[in-house]
């Protein structure tokens, strides 16, 4: 039914709720994504888990798509090459703490157990809350990118982030 539609009627179906629509979009572009994803991060689910977190920012946000040449493809790899940049982002910045808390001193024992509290409180937050302290602070969205992936106001996000960091301070000084 939708083989022979053009991408933007898809997604102008998609809009006023139509899955079937939608689902004929991944079937058509999620191939071209993955070899895009694949081709930054070298590796089979990597590109899979950047696929599907694509396609699901296109339907969340399929308000904001550009269609360029009748084809919603050149969106979604941008949107695909966003999200391969933070992982990678993620990926640099996290390799230092794993090499912090490698064995053998006191400090790094020390400073693994703070990780370890930090973790706990953290987790004590709310799903949104996790998710914004995560998309900004481990993945390095700014404000703005974060806001816009889950759907908030910028001002919003700060305020909730803000929040949420004061909430992990009270925890860390042990006053929960």
């Amino acid at each position: 039914m939708y083989a022979t539609e053009a991408d933007g009627e898809l997604i102008r179906l998609a809009r006023r709720g139509d899955r079937g629509a939608f689902s004929a979009l991944y079937a058509r572009h999620s191939k071209a994504v993955y070899l895009y994803a694949w081709s930054m991060m070298r590796a089979d689910s990597d590109a899979e888990d950047i696929v599907q977190e694509a396609f699901l920012i296109a339907w969340r946000r399929l308000r904001d798509i550009r269609i360029h040449e009748s084809s919603a493809l050149p969106w979604l790899l941008v949107t695909c090459r966003n999200l391969c940049r933070n992982a990678t982002r993620a990926r640099r910045s996290a390799l230092p703490l794993v090499e912090e808390l490698l064995p053998g001193d006191r400090v790094r024992q020390e400073r693994m157990e703070e990780l370890s509290w930090v973790r706990q409180a953290v987790d004590r937050l709310g799903g949104i809350d996790r998710r914004i302290i995560h998309l900004c602070l481990v993945e390095g969205y700014s404000y703005d990118e974060a806001a816009a992936h889950l759907g908030l106001s910028s001002a919003a996000l700060a305020k909730r982030l803000q929040r949420a960091r004061a909430s992990i301070r009270v925890a860390l000084r042990g006053e929960t």
